[in-house]
Protein backbone atom coordinates (compact mmCIF):
# COMPACT_ATOMS: atom_id res chain seq x y z
CA UNK A 1 0.00 0.00 0.00
CA UNK A 2 3.23 2.05 1.23
CA UNK A 3 4.22 1.58 -2.74
CA UNK A 4 1.48 2.06 -4.31
CA UNK A 5 0.83 5.87 -2.63
CA UNK A 6 4.45 6.45 -3.78
CA UNK A 7 4.65 5.41 -6.91
CA UNK A 8 0.68 6.84 -7.82
CA UNK A 9 1.80 10.11 -9.91
CA UNK A 10 3.93 7.66 -12.16
CA UNK A 11 1.07 6.02 -12.94
CA UNK A 12 -1.26 9.36 -14.05
CA UNK A 13 1.59 10.45 -15.89
CA UNK A 14 1.61 7.19 -17.88
CA UNK A 15 -1.97 7.24 -18.21
CA UNK A 16 -1.45 10.91 -19.72
CA UNK A 17 1.73 9.83 -22.45
CA UNK A 18 -0.52 6.81 -23.37
CA UNK A 19 1.26 4.15 -21.56
CA UNK A 20 4.66 5.73 -22.35
CA UNK A 21 7.48 5.05 -19.87
CA UNK A 22 8.17 8.94 -18.37
CA UNK A 23 10.69 8.85 -15.83
CA UNK A 24 14.51 7.15 -16.36
CA UNK A 25 15.40 3.36 -14.00
CA UNK A 26 18.17 3.34 -12.02
CA UNK A 27 18.54 -0.15 -12.77
CA UNK A 28 21.41 -1.04 -15.07
CA UNK A 29 21.03 -1.51 -18.42
CA UNK A 30 19.96 -5.51 -19.84
CA UNK A 31 20.24 -6.91 -23.02
CA UNK A 32 16.86 -7.25 -24.49
CA UNK A 33 17.55 -10.52 -26.03
CA UNK A 34 18.68 -12.05 -22.47
CA UNK A 35 16.35 -13.14 -19.66
CA UNK A 36 16.99 -11.51 -16.39
CA UNK A 37 18.90 -13.54 -13.91
CA UNK A 38 19.38 -12.55 -10.82
CA UNK A 39 22.22 -13.94 -8.65
CA UNK A 40 22.86 -14.32 -5.26
CA UNK A 41 25.01 -11.92 -4.63
CA UNK A 42 24.14 -9.21 -6.95
CA UNK A 43 22.55 -6.14 -5.10
CA UNK A 44 19.41 -4.32 -6.18
CA UNK A 45 19.33 -0.89 -7.19
CA UNK A 46 19.15 1.62 -4.29
CA UNK A 47 16.29 3.42 -3.82
CA UNK A 48 17.05 7.24 -4.36
CA UNK A 49 14.53 7.95 -1.67
CA UNK A 50 16.00 6.44 1.02
CA UNK A 51 19.22 7.34 -0.47
CA UNK A 52 19.65 10.55 -1.06
CA UNK A 53 18.48 13.28 1.98
CA UNK A 54 15.31 14.36 3.24
CA UNK A 55 16.25 17.15 5.68
CA UNK A 56 15.19 20.27 3.41
CA UNK A 57 11.90 18.86 2.39
CA UNK A 58 8.59 20.88 3.11
CA UNK A 59 6.52 19.43 5.38
CA UNK A 60 2.90 18.54 4.55
CA UNK A 61 0.00 20.48 5.56
CA UNK A 62 -3.67 20.66 5.39
CA UNK A 63 -3.99 23.58 2.78
CA UNK A 64 -0.85 23.28 0.97
CA UNK A 65 -0.64 24.13 -2.81
CA UNK A 66 1.99 24.08 -5.91
CA UNK A 67 4.67 26.09 -5.08
CA UNK A 68 5.04 26.89 -8.87
CA UNK A 69 4.38 30.74 -9.68
CA UNK A 70 2.20 30.13 -12.07
CA UNK A 71 0.11 26.96 -11.21
CA UNK A 72 -1.44 27.57 -7.28
CA UNK A 73 -3.35 24.42 -7.43
CA UNK A 74 -4.58 22.88 -4.15
CA UNK A 75 -2.22 19.66 -3.33
CA UNK A 76 -4.06 16.62 -2.77
CA UNK A 77 -5.20 13.15 -4.72
CA UNK A 78 -6.33 14.60 -7.75
CA UNK A 79 -3.63 16.79 -8.56
CA UNK A 80 -1.04 15.48 -6.47
CA UNK A 81 1.42 15.77 -3.90
CA UNK A 82 4.89 15.64 -4.23
CA UNK A 83 8.32 16.73 -3.21
CA UNK A 84 11.21 17.78 -5.64
CA UNK A 85 14.21 15.67 -4.60
CA UNK A 86 16.08 18.83 -4.87
CA UNK A 87 14.44 21.88 -3.48
CA UNK A 88 11.85 19.87 -1.36
CA UNK A 89 8.92 22.15 -1.82
CA UNK A 90 5.96 20.57 -3.00
CA UNK A 91 4.76 20.79 -6.32
CA UNK A 92 1.45 19.17 -8.27
CA UNK A 93 2.08 16.37 -10.65
CA UNK A 94 2.06 18.45 -13.62
CA UNK A 95 5.17 20.56 -12.49
CA UNK A 96 7.29 17.59 -11.26
CA UNK A 97 7.32 15.53 -14.66
CA UNK A 98 10.98 15.98 -14.88
CA UNK A 99 14.08 13.93 -13.59
CA UNK A 100 17.84 14.79 -13.02
CA UNK A 101 20.85 12.77 -11.49
CA UNK A 102 21.00 13.54 -8.02
CA UNK A 103 23.66 13.15 -5.54
CA UNK A 104 23.46 11.79 -1.81
CA UNK A 105 23.44 15.54 -0.57
CA UNK A 106 20.31 16.24 -3.09
CA UNK A 107 22.90 17.89 -5.70
CA UNK A 108 23.23 18.10 -9.64
CA UNK A 109 25.74 15.11 -10.42
CA UNK A 110 25.24 14.06 -14.23
CA UNK A 111 27.39 11.38 -13.71
CA UNK A 112 27.34 9.40 -10.92
CA UNK A 113 24.01 10.67 -9.42
CA UNK A 114 20.41 8.81 -9.22
CA UNK A 115 17.45 9.11 -11.53
CA UNK A 116 15.17 11.69 -9.04
CA UNK A 117 11.83 13.41 -9.68
CA UNK A 118 12.25 17.24 -9.40
CA UNK A 119 10.45 20.33 -10.32
CA UNK A 120 10.34 22.49 -13.38
CA UNK A 121 12.17 25.16 -12.21
CA UNK A 122 15.10 22.74 -11.00
CA UNK A 123 15.37 21.14 -14.12
CA UNK A 124 15.44 24.13 -16.21
CA UNK A 125 17.87 25.58 -13.92
CA UNK A 126 20.66 22.88 -13.79
CA UNK A 127 24.18 23.51 -15.23
CA UNK A 128 23.98 23.08 -18.86
CA UNK A 129 20.46 23.50 -19.66
CA UNK A 130 20.57 27.00 -21.00
CA UNK A 131 23.69 26.57 -22.72
CA UNK A 132 23.19 26.81 -26.68
CA UNK A 133 26.84 26.63 -27.57
CA UNK A 134 26.77 23.08 -26.25
CA UNK A 135 30.34 21.19 -25.42
CA UNK A 136 33.55 23.08 -26.04
CA UNK A 137 36.81 20.70 -26.71
CA UNK A 138 39.28 23.28 -27.41
CA UNK A 139 41.37 21.87 -30.45
CA UNK A 140 43.14 24.85 -31.13
CA UNK A 141 46.66 23.43 -29.77
CA UNK A 142 46.99 20.11 -31.72
CA UNK A 143 45.31 22.44 -35.17
CA UNK A 144 48.43 24.83 -34.29
CA UNK A 145 51.22 22.16 -33.85
CA UNK A 146 49.61 20.33 -37.28
CA UNK A 147 49.01 23.76 -39.16
CA UNK A 148 52.69 24.65 -38.25
CA UNK A 149 54.56 21.77 -39.79
CA UNK A 150 52.39 23.38 -42.74
CA UNK A 151 53.30 26.83 -42.37
CA UNK A 152 56.85 25.94 -41.94
CA UNK A 153 56.79 24.06 -45.11
CA UNK A 154 55.07 26.25 -47.00
CA UNK A 155 57.39 29.55 -45.56
CA UNK A 156 60.55 26.79 -46.78
CA UNK A 157 58.95 26.53 -50.32
CA UNK A 158 58.84 30.14 -50.26
CA UNK A 159 62.28 30.93 -49.36
CA UNK A 160 63.60 28.97 -51.88
CA UNK A 161 62.11 29.80 -54.44
CA UNK A 162 62.60 33.51 -53.95
CA UNK A 163 66.39 32.97 -53.90
CA UNK A 164 66.67 30.79 -57.44
CA UNK A 165 63.55 33.63 -58.92
CA UNK A 166 66.66 36.70 -57.73
CA UNK A 167 69.36 34.80 -58.91
CA UNK A 168 67.95 33.85 -62.35
CA UNK A 169 66.64 37.78 -62.52
CA UNK A 170 70.36 39.05 -61.58
CA UNK A 171 71.87 37.01 -63.96
CA UNK A 172 69.44 37.31 -66.97
CA UNK A 173 69.45 41.25 -66.06
CA UNK A 174 72.97 41.48 -65.35
CA UNK A 175 74.85 39.07 -67.93
CA UNK A 176 78.23 38.05 -66.82
CA UNK A 177 80.98 39.99 -68.47
CA UNK A 178 82.39 37.35 -70.97
CA UNK A 179 79.33 36.80 -72.56
CA UNK A 180 79.33 38.95 -75.79
CA UNK A 181 76.74 41.52 -74.93
CA UNK A 182 75.93 44.70 -76.74
CA UNK A 183 76.76 47.51 -73.95
CA UNK A 184 73.34 49.80 -74.53
CA UNK A 185 71.14 47.23 -74.74
CA UNK A 186 68.90 47.15 -71.72
CA UNK A 187 66.11 43.98 -72.77
CA UNK A 188 69.40 41.57 -72.76
CA UNK A 189 66.88 38.53 -72.83
CA UNK A 190 65.93 39.48 -76.57
CA UNK A 191 69.54 40.39 -77.35
CA UNK A 192 71.58 37.22 -76.03
CA UNK A 193 71.41 33.91 -77.72
CA UNK A 194 68.96 31.39 -76.99
CA UNK A 195 71.83 28.72 -76.29
CA UNK A 196 73.35 31.36 -73.19
CA UNK A 197 70.43 31.76 -71.87
CA UNK A 198 69.42 28.74 -71.47
CA UNK A 199 72.42 28.16 -69.99
CA UNK A 200 71.87 30.54 -67.32
CA UNK A 201 68.89 29.20 -66.76
CA UNK A 202 69.82 25.77 -65.98
CA UNK A 203 72.83 26.72 -63.54
CA UNK A 204 70.09 28.22 -61.23
CA UNK A 205 68.20 24.63 -61.20
CA UNK A 206 68.70 21.43 -62.49
CA UNK A 207 66.02 20.49 -65.94
CA UNK A 208 64.04 17.56 -66.09
CA UNK A 209 65.12 15.37 -68.75
CA UNK A 210 62.38 15.77 -71.56
CA UNK A 211 62.46 12.44 -72.64
CA UNK A 212 61.75 11.22 -69.42
CA UNK A 213 58.19 12.58 -69.28
CA UNK A 214 55.55 11.68 -71.98
CA UNK A 215 52.80 14.08 -70.67
CA UNK A 216 51.94 17.08 -68.58
CA UNK A 217 51.82 16.26 -64.69
CA UNK A 218 49.32 18.47 -64.14
CA UNK A 219 46.75 18.17 -67.08
CA UNK A 220 48.21 15.01 -68.10
CA UNK A 221 47.77 15.91 -72.45
CA UNK A 222 50.33 14.30 -74.11
CA UNK A 223 53.16 15.81 -75.81
CA UNK A 224 54.83 15.76 -79.28
CA UNK A 225 57.58 16.79 -81.23
CA UNK A 226 55.98 19.98 -83.07
CA UNK A 227 52.46 20.47 -81.83
CA UNK A 228 52.39 20.37 -78.10
CA UNK A 229 56.01 21.20 -77.05
CA UNK A 230 57.96 20.63 -73.77
CA UNK A 231 58.53 23.51 -71.55
CA UNK A 232 60.51 23.79 -68.49
CA UNK A 233 59.61 25.67 -65.51
CA UNK A 234 62.58 27.82 -64.35
CA UNK A 235 62.11 27.82 -60.86
CA UNK A 236 61.93 23.64 -60.08
CA UNK A 237 63.36 22.62 -63.18
CA UNK A 238 60.15 20.12 -64.17
CA UNK A 239 58.90 19.70 -67.63
CA UNK A 240 55.06 21.07 -68.35
CA UNK A 241 53.25 22.20 -71.32
CA UNK A 242 52.66 25.69 -72.31
CA UNK A 243 48.68 25.16 -73.04
CA UNK A 244 46.90 28.68 -72.49
CA UNK A 245 44.06 27.02 -72.14
CA UNK A 246 45.61 25.09 -68.55
CA UNK A 247 47.40 27.43 -67.61
CA UNK A 248 50.15 25.21 -66.70
CA UNK A 249 53.08 27.38 -67.17
CA UNK A 250 53.13 30.60 -68.19
CA UNK A 251 55.82 33.44 -68.83
CA UNK A 252 55.55 36.00 -65.86
CA UNK A 253 57.08 39.59 -67.06
CA UNK A 254 59.09 41.23 -64.17
CA UNK A 255 60.71 44.66 -64.04
CA UNK A 256 64.34 43.76 -62.47
CA UNK A 257 66.37 46.96 -61.27
CA UNK A 258 69.62 46.57 -63.14
CA UNK A 259 72.82 47.14 -61.04
CA UNK A 260 74.85 50.61 -61.52
CA UNK A 261 78.20 50.16 -63.65
CA UNK A 262 80.14 52.14 -65.94
CA UNK A 263 78.11 50.17 -68.98
CA UNK A 264 74.86 51.77 -68.09
CA UNK A 265 74.07 55.19 -68.30
CA UNK A 266 71.52 55.25 -66.45
CA UNK A 267 72.04 53.80 -62.25
CA UNK A 268 68.80 52.83 -61.17
CA UNK A 269 67.55 51.30 -64.94
CA UNK A 270 64.61 48.27 -65.22
CA UNK A 271 65.07 45.77 -67.63
CA UNK A 272 61.78 43.80 -68.03
CA UNK A 273 62.25 40.26 -67.66
CA UNK A 274 60.17 36.96 -68.84
CA UNK A 275 60.26 33.88 -66.72
CA UNK A 276 58.23 30.75 -67.17
CA UNK A 277 56.84 29.43 -63.93
CA UNK A 278 54.76 26.16 -63.73
CA UNK A 279 51.40 26.91 -61.89
CA UNK A 280 52.28 25.47 -58.28
CA UNK A 281 55.62 27.56 -58.50
CA UNK A 282 53.64 30.91 -59.55
CA UNK A 283 50.82 30.18 -56.70
CA UNK A 284 53.38 29.75 -54.08
CA UNK A 285 55.20 32.74 -54.70
CA UNK A 286 52.12 35.22 -55.50
CA UNK A 287 49.25 33.99 -53.48
CA UNK A 288 49.24 35.57 -50.33
CA UNK A 289 50.19 39.02 -52.99
CA UNK A 290 46.82 38.15 -55.00
CA UNK A 291 45.08 37.75 -51.66
CA UNK A 292 45.73 40.54 -49.96
CA UNK A 293 45.05 42.45 -53.26
CA UNK A 294 41.48 40.84 -53.22
CA UNK A 295 40.84 41.83 -50.04
CA UNK A 296 41.85 45.73 -51.25
CA UNK A 297 39.05 45.12 -53.92
CA UNK A 298 35.72 45.68 -53.42
CA UNK A 299 33.10 43.62 -55.41
CA UNK A 300 30.81 45.33 -57.63
CA UNK A 301 27.91 44.16 -55.05
CA UNK A 302 29.77 45.09 -52.20
CA UNK A 303 29.77 48.79 -53.50
CA UNK A 304 26.17 48.97 -54.24
CA UNK A 305 25.58 47.62 -50.62
CA UNK A 306 27.91 50.56 -49.54
CA UNK A 307 25.64 53.32 -51.78
CA UNK A 308 22.45 51.99 -50.18
CA UNK A 309 23.69 52.44 -47.17
CA UNK A 310 24.63 55.91 -47.17
CA UNK A 311 21.37 56.80 -49.26
CA UNK A 312 19.38 55.50 -46.21
CA UNK A 313 21.52 57.71 -44.11
CA UNK A 314 20.89 60.38 -45.64
CA UNK A 315 17.10 59.95 -45.67
CA UNK A 316 16.98 59.19 -41.99
CA UNK A 317 19.00 63.03 -41.24
CA UNK A 318 16.50 64.40 -43.97
CA UNK A 319 12.95 62.92 -42.13
CA UNK A 320 12.13 64.77 -39.80
CA UNK A 321 12.11 68.18 -41.35
CA UNK A 322 10.42 66.51 -44.40
CA UNK A 323 8.10 65.82 -41.24
CA UNK A 324 8.03 69.20 -40.32
CA UNK A 325 6.93 70.29 -43.86
CA UNK A 326 3.99 67.92 -44.01
CA UNK A 327 2.85 68.77 -40.86
CA UNK A 328 3.07 72.14 -42.09
CA UNK A 329 1.13 72.18 -45.10
CA UNK A 330 -1.70 69.88 -43.91
CA UNK A 331 -2.07 72.39 -41.17
CA UNK A 332 -2.71 75.18 -44.08
CA UNK A 333 -5.20 72.86 -45.87
CA UNK A 334 -7.19 72.56 -42.58
CA UNK A 335 -7.45 76.36 -42.02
Amino acid sequence: MVKAKKFQPLAVLNQKFKGLDVFESNDPPRSPNLLPVTAPHERAPPDPDEVIKRDHWQRQGTYDSCSDPGCGKRLGSTNGLVNCRKCGKLFCDEHTMYQMKLSRSAQHEPVRGLWCRVCETCYKSREGYNDRVGLENDLMPEFATLRRKTVDKTLLDISRLEKRLTKLTQLLANPPSDNPVTPSSMLWSFSVGKTQRKQLEQSVVMWEDDASVARCPFCQQEFSSYTFRRHHCRLCGRVVCGDPFTDCSAEVGLNVVVEPNQSTEKPNAEVGVDVRMCKECKKTLFSKQEFIQSLAHKPPDARAYENLVQFERGIRLLLPKFQQLLQALQYVERI
